[in-house]
């Protein structure tokens, strides 16, 4: 049980926690606006990789990872999951080892401080009402794999109102398939949902959360029909995970 003191202490920890990331992000992004693309993209990511796991631990959560072995030793993968959580940017964040961006719904560009960080390391941002400028952020996103960045897509296209895994996006894993790229699936559990999107206000409550790794995909030897495929069976493989 977790008593009403110990939220407000989490709640406390957290939002003081993330002023000091604010501010530290405000003079990063100040010292980085002269850099070339790929310099300053590895240095807003550094950044993000050395903040991130402190924030779990703020809020009083502990985040179990299974399956880490099956994460490939170079970049250039695509990571496919369910989307639970602002949280969720969080939890993958704090384990990659290599410059990692994301393929995000164009509205989290004007959030409020997350938005300038996810411009700094090269996230690609789809207009979900425009099939023309989806395409071409794909292609982007496909550009950015063979560069040597990791891609991480949510393909329900919004976080889950109630836990549950929605439909995905079709084109979901296109990035990947476009140049015979790898794909690692992952799964993230409900209880991330429970830090703060479940409660009313803006309490913060420890949760335990695990998130599963699955094994890679190549795509690279696959025929046209295995990737279509393959595109149908990826929400079942991401929901399988355990």
């Amino acid at each position: 049980m977790i008593f009403r003191g110990s939220i407000m202490k989490y709640t406390i920890r957290a939002m003081w926690y993330m002023v000091k990331a604010y501010f530290a992000s405000k003079w990063m992004l100040f010292k980085s606006r002269k850099m070339a693309q790929d310099e300053r993209r590895m240095y807003v990511y550094q950044f993000l990789r050395r903040w991130c796991p402190g924030l779990f631990k703020a809020c009083g959560t502990r985040v179990i990872y299974h399956g880490l072995e099956n994460m490939p030793d170079q970049g250039g993968v695509l990571y496919v999951g369910n989307h639970q959580s602002i949280f969720d940017i969080i939890a993958m964040l704090s384990i990659m080892e290599f410059p990692t961006a994301f393929v995000n719904k164009k509205e989290l560009d004007h959030v409020f401080f997350l938005g300038a960080l996810m411009r700094g390391i090269d996230c690609v941002s789809i207009d979900r009402e425009d099939l023309r400028q989806s395409l071409s952020a794909i292609k982007t996103a496909s550009e950015r794999l063979k560069e040597g960045m990791n891609m991480v897509i949510f393909p329900e296209g919004t976080r889950s109102k109630n836990g549950q895994m929605g439909e995905f996006k079709k084109g979901s894993i296109r990035a990947a398939t476009n140049i015979g790229g790898k794909i690692v699936p992952f799964r993230i559990t409900s209880e991330i949902r429970d830090i703060l999107e479940n409660n009313k206000g803006l309490h913060i409550i420890p949760q335990e959360v695990h998130v599963y790794i699955g094994k890679p995909i190549d795509t690279g030897a696959m025929t046209r029909q295995e990737q279509k495929d393959l595109a149908e069976e990826i929400p079942q493989i991401v929901a399988a995970l355990s």
